[in-house]
């Protein structure tokens, strides 16, 4: 018994029915940093914290509470002991009583949840902030949108809403790669933070989007803080790779209420504005303008409807497959089927998803891609029932599409294809933002016998609770974590939480931007099962294991 006791890494402390110590195990002297030549067996259980080097964080609160209890009889209420060097432990105390319900004396058990702390002050705050650049994230912009629309709308007041990106963001991620991008971003980040004030709510919505709220007193807020975020995003310098890069910023400014009521209205007049800039120029701002909703940028987002309606109906899509790996031997595990549009203009040029899949969810399109990815991916796995599974990514516009979960059981059934094949991406962000949606999607696909994943997870949850309700057997953790993870040790700690959190709930999990061998040999370390990334693959039209 004593061996089990001084293996323990919790606290114990026995004290008799007269108060006074009967046996402390070695974890309860380290805790409270006894030294092993003070004798304690004998002493009143009051006295014992005196021989402690330890110092108390709030000394009059604790004192009331630490060994000491009213009801010798009772189990005593859990308490957290805050020590003045930023630990916290936890106290409870059982009474012990012999064979004849006597009682003998009391346990009291203590644990140093310091860490658990932590990692909970983590999820918190990943919770509602971006990893890369520490901004608030979507999901709490949005929350504090909403909340600042009540709020002006009770009280009459005005806001303005700045929503910014970069221009040309994406010649430097494809010419230079994601790193390069990803110090941009923090470097855009970290210029524009020091112009916001302490009231104003400075976001990152994903990719290279930027919003910020801002009160209106005098009215003039929204375009002088425009005017400084243009100026100092282009007093940036960067030099990639012997090249001198100047970064300039577009800013579209939408008021509440003149410019819309509603989170939604807003965000949208944002958005145009915004696109109303670059066609003035880029590396400037403007006030959103109805009436300029037939300039060229708004007829572009016209010209990539057509161009997105031309290839769904001429055959102009294709899709390319990624290999996802086991992390313990590198064996295939299954693909992923990413979706890509031939240009039209120009004979052999391929576009990528980023440039317009934003406009087919903006135009509702996006439902026509999502049939004609998974019908084509299950046409794939028919050809190749040697194939153990693809998966394909489904746009949260789908959510409230009811029909589709019954187109995917048919094709199944047309081509004999057994469900658990095909797996069905949800984003993280568009799920628990839609969560009912969400949740009766998933149902209905897992009536199908489909795989579920979660995609980008991590990138805006609110809470891991989410996860109950949602019924996904895989979750993706969002590239943003995985990206620079041997040398970025917040994301080891988030990454670590979510494979502790998702192996808990019996998921298995898969890590994506897998570019470098110490990225995957950390990832193998921490227990991640799949991996997939420019490391182990790259997309293709013809990947090996369709050979």
């Amino acid at each position: 018994m004593a061996a089990l006791l001084s293996g323990m890494s919790i606290g114990i402390l026995f004290e008799d029915r007269d108060n006074r110590v009967e046996y402390v195990n070695p974890s309860f002297r380290h805790m409270w940093a006894i030294k092993e030549d003070v004798d304690l067996v004998g002493l009143p259980t009051q006295d014992v914290l005196d021989h402690s080097t330890h110092r108390l964080a709030r000394p009059d609160h604790a004192s009331r509470h630490i060994l000491h209890v009213l009801d010798t009889h009772e189990i005593s209420e859990r308490f957290e002991v805050d020590l003045y060097d930023g630990r916290i432990l936890t106290q409870l105390s059982y009474p012990v009583s012999d064979p004849d319900g006597r009682v003998i004396g009391r346990l009291w058990l203590y644990e140093d949840i310091t860490h658990e702390r932590q990692t909970a002050q983590q999820l918190i705050y990943l919770a509602e902030h971006d990893a890369l650049t520490g901004l608030h994230n979507r999901h709490r912009f949005q929350e504090h949108l909403e909340r600042m629309i009540g709020g002006s709308s009770r009280s009459g007041g005005r806001f303005g809403l700045l929503y910014f990106d970069l221009d040309e963001f994406k010649y430097i991620n494809d010419t230079f790669g994601h790193r390069a991008g990803d110090t941009v971003l923090v470097r855009a980040a970290g210029e524009v933070a020091s112009l916001v004030r302490g009231g104003e709510m400075f976001a990152r919505l994903g990719g290279d989007e930027f919003a910020i709220l801002v009160e209106m007193v005098h009215g003039d807020e929204p375009a002088q803080l425009a005017e400084r975020v243009v100026h100092a995003i282009s007093a940036i310098p960067f030099r990639f790779r012997g090249s001198n890069l100047r970064l300039t910023a577009s800013i579209g400014i939408a008021l509440f209420p003149q410019h819309g009521d509603n989170a939604e209205d807003l965000v949208a007049h944002a958005d145009t504005a915004m696109y109303q800039a670059k066609g003035g120029g880029k590396n400037t701002w403007a006030v959103y303008d109805a009436s300029r909703n037939t300039t060229e940028a708004m007829l572009a987002r016209m010209t990539w409807r057509s161009r997105i309606a031309q290839a769904l109906e001429q055959d102009g899509l294709e899709l390319h497959f990624q290999g996802i790996y086991h992390t313990r031997d590198g064996s295939l595990s299954h693909l992923e089927a990413l979706v890509r549009m031939r240009d039209p203009q120009e004979a052999g040029r391929l576009i990528m998803p980023g440039q317009f899949i934003p406009v087919a969810e903006k135009t509702g399109q996006i439902l026509e891609i999502d049939r004609w990815v998974i019908g084509r991916s299950i046409e794939t796995l028919a050809q190749h029932p040697g194939l153990a599974a693809l998966a394909v990514n489904v746009s949260g516009r789908s959510f409230d599409e009811p029909a589709l979960p019954r187109y995917i059981h048919e094709a199944l059934e047309q081509h004999g294809v057994a469900p658990k094949r095909l797996i069905i991406e949800l984003t993280e962000t568009a799920a628990v933002s839609e969560m009912q949606d969400a949740q009766r999607f998933i149902e209905a696909l897992q009536q199908t016998g489909c795989l579920i994943c979660l995609d980008d997870f991590g990138s805006g949850f609110s809470t891991f609770a989410y996860l109950k309700y949602l019924g996904a057997q895989i979750l993706k953790i969002d590239g943003m974590f995985i990206r620079d993870l041997p040398n970025n040790r917040d994301n080891q700690a988030f990454v670590k939480a979510m494979i502790d959190v998702a192996r808990g709930l019996g998921k298995v999990t898969v890590a994506e931007f897998v570019e470098d061998a110490a990225t995957l040999d950390m990832l193998r370390d921490f227990g991640v099962d799949m991996a997939q990334g420019y490391h182990l693959d790259r997309p293709s039209a013809n990947h090996p294991s369709l050979d």
